[in-house]
């Protein structure tokens, strides 16, 4: 399965140095796909990955950002074509790989946006374009509209995606497979709940996601996601598993992701060596029935409550 290295921890969590050590280690371990966007610790990520991407490794990895309507010009094209202009600046380079819609904008017509991003396309400002955070119903707009106007299609779209969070499997996969649009899975540890270090709900860290970003205790804080995760951490210490194996065994294995049509799992990390773990962790065995049975008993508990996947 394809791993992406994501980079929201650049700039805040992750120093330049760290962040120099996790680019060489993932490079060196075969992966070249990048993920970061315009928003992320206000353009401090983007312009520490421009100052540690010489323009001969450039060539040589896969980059993706993100435009995004959380301004007072949502994706209206005057945003669109600041943004991606902000981007390109802060990354010191001409172009990247894949730019994302990072979440819809309900008070731009959606023609607008596209018509924006197409010019932006023929410009080669980005190669591939893509979506984030949209509903099926979105998706499918979005589609149709490109084809009628002949602009360039999404090809990939990035989705909140984890052993205990699966709202994207109902709609979503199928909508997406209708149009061959790939998937890449964010959260896949379910923001650090599946690491094994968070089993009370009485416990919130001092630090880390769950203490800097409200939004990650609106997903994942919550009572029904702590009585499965003991129940699993349990099985894990009887299985001599780790819980981050678990969950990424479960989505290279188990679950809807496919790598033959290029699917993707974003590896975040705020340590060189939970990424070396998380990376090493996408290789494990398929997991066995016992715990599959958990995670699955586990996400009936916590589907009536689970964080809806598209915004706003």
């Amino acid at each position: 399965m394809k791993q992406i290295l994501g980079s929201m921890t650049f700039g805040d969590q992750v120093d330049q140095e760290t962040a120099q050590e996790m680019l060489a280690q993932f490079t060196a371990a075969g992966n070249h796909e990048i993920d970061t966007a315009h928003i992320y610790c206000d353009g401090r990520t983007e312009e520490m990955l421009g100052r540690l991407l010489a323009p001969a490794a450039r060539d040589q990895l896969y980059i993706a950002s993100k435009v995004n309507p959380w301004n007072d010009d949502g994706l209206k094209p005057v945003s669109v074509n600041k943004q991606m202009a902000e981007i390109l600046q802060r990354l010191g380079t001409d172009r990247v790989d894949l730019l994302y819609l990072h979440s819809p904008d309900l008070e731009t017509p959606v023609t607008e946006t596209l018509e924006a991003c197409f010019d932006l396309f023929q410009q080669r400002k980005f190669s591939h374009f893509g979506l984030s955070n949209y509903a099926s119903w979105q998706v499918a707009e979005v589609v149709e509209t490109c084809r009628r106007n002949g602009w360039m299609e999404p090809v990939v779209y990035q989705g909140m995606y984890n052993a205990l969070t699966r709202d994207v499997e109902r709609e979503l996969f199928p909508c997406l497979r209708n149009y061959g649009i790939r998937f890449n899975a964010y959260n896949p540890l379910a923001g650090g709940m599946l690491t094994g270090k968070h089993l009370s709900m009485d416990d919130i860290p001092d630090s880390g996601r769950f203490n800097v970003e409200r939004g990650y205790l609106d997903r994942y804080w919550k009572q029904d996601y702590f009585n499965v995760l003991q129940e699993l951490q349990t099985a894990c210490q009887e299985f001599d598993l780790k819980p981050v194996e678990v969950a990424l065994s479960w989505l290279v294995h188990h679950s809807l992701l496919d790598d033959e049509l290029g699917d993707g799992i974003i590896l975040g990390a705020s340590k060189v060596e939970h990424l070396l773990q998380n990376m090493m962790a996408c290789k494990h065995a398929p997991l066995n029935q016992e715990i599959l049975d958990i995670l699955d008993r586990g996400w009936e508990i916590i589907k009536p409550n689970c964080f809806r996947y598209f915004r706003p």
